[in-house]
């Protein structure tokens, strides 16, 4: 009986240590966390907007149309999975956020691609 007791604590103390290891960074946390509204954009002028988008676009080297990347979870494991990318690969995916997030207010807001600079 004792060996069933301790198989039981063993057990339990794995599987708390498993959910403990997910809270606060689990990878569907962060994930979420990557989505970003576009009100607060709203007030920025256009053509600083998009400088502010291409800049953090070429920071990351991300694309202009950049879109939040959800990494498909088993169904009930994902808020268990601890997040393990890099720092740069969160910041990357934080940028991508925030690309769509401004993308969506210039979109709404119907402003004009800034004409390229024409060397001479």
């Amino acid at each position: 009986m004792s060996r069933l007791v301790a198989a039981v604590r063993i057990c339990g103390a794995a599987g708390i240590s498993v959910m403990v290891a997910g809270c606060g960074n689990s990878l569907t946390e962060r994930q979420d966390q990557a989505v970003v509204s576009a009100l607060p954009y709203d007030s920025v002028p256009c053509d600083t907007l998009f400088m502010h988008r291409d800049a953090l676009a070429a920071q990351y080297g991300l694309p202009l149309d950049a879109r939040p990347v959800f990494v498909r979870q088993p169904y009930g494991v994902g808020p268990l999975t601890p997040d393990v990318r890099s720092e740069r690969r969160r910041k990357a995916e934080a940028a991508r956020g925030e690309i769509d997030a401004m993308n969506r207010s210039l979109t709404r807001r119907k402003c004009a691609a800034p004409a390229p600079a024409v060397p001479q």
